[in-house]
């Protein structure tokens, strides 16, 4: 049962979270939606040790498909909420939740970047980068797996996409009073809705186009800078603004990956980490990995030919960043297999 771990801790913290809510706050909603999203992240996590090592990385995708197209049809789009006769779309990308936040109203994207993003990273580290992620599902699909390398500084450029994400959402809510109950809406499936704003086509409703407005630019940036880098997930280094977020739970996170066994030394699982982290240097110094930029995608794990590397619980603090940079030769590379990005 060692091997299954993650996949019960999965259901047990999401499935109480479910429950909880449901009983604390009397509605439906929760109930499903997190039952949906702890079946999705319990379904990769328990398909992960049971596969071929070579095909584990199917697993990873598997749960990104679920767990990001629930996010991104059934609460991006609001398809979820037809079972009540209504789509309600919603913007899961961060203006979405900078304007609900401002509003104080409790709604999907404040719970997910409360326990995804803020909360969760202090628990799991950047496992919803790695398993998650709907932008970074379609970018782990593009054919350049093997990183060139880290370009240095570049990754400063997160840190200010999220503060004009931030700057746009405050500049439209204090000095033009544009609050999200401008942007918010639904499309009345039943004829039984009372809502104020109620739209009669899913495309009138301005919060659609937010999300899907938000999701273009972000998938044209991280499309075109993948194809200029040769780098899949060249996006996540460099542009995206949840990062910001992100890197401050991970620098405590109790989950990271942890030598187990003998190292080779091969350098497969250097050459074949997406994110450019140093693993074999955490290893040789006898710590966990504990740079921020570690998404748990395992990939070291299964790319390892020595089975040398698992994931572990344990309480340390990130230090400095261990990353492979641009232009340092390559690490001898094994074994490495290039299943996951």
């Amino acid at each position: 049962m060692r091997k299954f771990t993650l996949m019960i801790l999965s259901l047990i913290v999401f499935y109480s979270i479910a429950f909880g809510f449901w009983l604390g706050f009397h509605q439906v909603f929760y109930l499903y939606n997190f039952l949906i999203i702890g079946s999705s992240c319990a379904l990769g996590l328990g398909l992960w040790p049971v596969l071929p090592k070579r095909r584990r990385h199917l697993a990873r995708k598997l749960c990104q498909a679920l767990l990001g197209g629930y996010m991104f049809l059934g609460l991006g789009l609001g398809f979820v909420y037809v079972g009540f006769g209504m789509i309600q779309p919603e913007n899961m990308q961060m203006e979405g939740f900078w304007f609900l936040l401002l509003a104080g109203v409790f709604a999907a994207s404040v719970m997910h970047y409360a326990i995804s993003k803020i909360s969760g990273p202090f628990f799991f580290g950047r496992v919803w980068c790695g398993w998650g992620c709907w932008t970074a599902g379609v970018l782990d699909l593009l054919p350049w797996q093997r990183s060139p390398g880290r370009r240095p500084g570049w990754g400063l450029a997160r840190y200010a996409m999220a503060g004009v994400s931030a700057g746009l959402v405050f500049l439209l809510v204090f000095a033009f009073h544009y609050t999200a109950r401008a942007t918010s809406g639904i499309v009345d499936l039943s004829g039984t809705h009372s809502l104020a704003r109620v739209y009669q086509n899913l495309l009138d409703i301005p919060e659609f186009w937010w999300f899907v407005g938000g999701n273009v630019v972000y998938y044209a940036a991280g499309i075109g800078l993948a194809a200029a880098l040769r780098d899949n997930r060249a996006f996540c280094k460099y542009l995206c603004p949840v990062t910001a977020l992100l890197k401050v739970g991970a620098r405590f996170s109790l989950l990271r990956i942890k030598a187990r066994g003998a190292c080779s030394g091969c350098g497969a699982c250097d050459a074949a980490c997406p994110m450019d982290v140093r693993i074999s240097e955490y290893v040789r110094a006898g710590r966990r990995v504990t740079s921020t930029e570690c998404i748990l995608c395992m990939t070291c794990v299964t790319t390892c030919a020595s089975n040398a590397l698992g994931a572990s619980f344990g309480f340390d603090i990130g230090r400095r960043e261990r990353l492979r940079l641009h232009g340092e030769r390559r690490s001898r590379v094994g074994a490495a297999s290039g299943n996951c990005s």
